[in-house]
């Protein structure tokens, strides 16, 4: 049996003016897997090849050894996929929805249903028309987290989640990994709550993976600078040194130092007046930017 929880290989989807890929992604069995980026930047798309909702136009997706678009009943059984988006709107009340899903599925656990509507203060009877957005995000994880799959994939699972419902999900998590072969990959913006609890970590941008790795590995390996910078100075002609901002005779940089080299500090050639580690959030940002945020989502650009 293969090692690898998941393979995306040269994955490529157009979605109107946005293209995913060639999307090369191994994730491991065993971890939590965290997929980070902007908005627009290809993470919802993947996950949905991921799941079956629709298949790459280059490529192929496997899961545990097997394709996802030739083996689609298997990959499902052995997964469980939870999204905002996902309606079960056609069901009418809640209750009715669980029924019809939970008879798919020999994994499927009443008792740890039972506590997640408890949980996420959901009623069997209330209409699924008069959820909220919130409400209707918490069915969706509910009829994911009943279940005990090899595979779990989240996009953006804390969406409208209170802080209780939150603490809930994330403790639930990790009890999950008890089983060394379990496999949970997120996608989501909350990065400093995955941060905690990560063992890797993705960072998709623009369709294109920009860094993969070790969660602790990824930090350790950008540090973030302050350098005296006189105006009339040149740019520091450095790989792996990149300008994040420079006002007055001072600039700001980002060090790769598995680009940059051992001895990128006395190549810099200038006085370094502080020198800081970065956590998740901060080298997510220093890398697409604070205006990556606002980018129109990949379903509508």
């Amino acid at each position: 049996m293969t090692q690898n929880a998941v393979e995306f290989i040269e994955v490529a989807k157009r979605r109107g003016g946005f293209k995913l890929g060639p999307l090369s992604l191994v994730i491991p069995r065993g971890v939590i897997f965290g997929l980070v980026g902007p908005n627009g930047a290809g993470k919802t798309t993947a996950l949905d090849l991921l799941a079956g909702l629709g298949r790459p136009d280059a490529g192929c997706i496997k899961v545990g050894g097997l394709d996802v678009t030739t083996h689609e009943v298997a990959v499902k059984l052995r997964m469980a996929y939870a999204g905002p988006e996902t309606s079960y709107a056609s069901w009418r009340r809640v209750g009715r929805a669980i029924d019809f899903v939970s008879g798919f599925y020999k994994d499927w656990d009443d008792a740890r249903c039972d506590t997640l509507l408890t949980a996420f203060g959901l009623n069997r009877d209330k209409a699924i028309a008069s959820l909220s957005f919130g409400e209707k995000n918490k069915l969706s994880l509910l009829m994911a987290l009943s279940r005990d799959p090899d595979l779990l994939v989240l996009d953006e699972p804390t969406t409208g989640l209170d802080p209780t419902a939150r603490r809930f999900l994330f403790a639930d998590l990790l009890h999950r990994m008890r089983g060394e072969n379990r496999t949970i990959i997120i996608a989501t913006h909350q990065l400093s709550e995955l941060e905690r609890f990560a063992d890797r970590v993705a960072l998709l941008d623009r369709g294109n993976i920009r860094l993969c790795g070790d969660l602790a590995s990824l930090v350790d390996r950008f540090v973030q600078i302050d350098i005296a910078w006189p105006e009339t100075a040149a740019a520091p002609a450095q790989p792996g040194i990149t300008i994040l901002e420079r006002s007055g005779g001072r600039a700001r940089l980002l060090v790769d130092g598995d680009t940059a080299g051992a001895d990128w500090r006395t190549r810099l050639r200038t006085e370094i007046i502080g020198e800081s580690a970065l956590t998740l959030e901060e080298l997510y940002l220093a890398l697409v930017g604070p205006s990556a945020m606002t980018r129109v989502p990949e379903t509508l650009s």
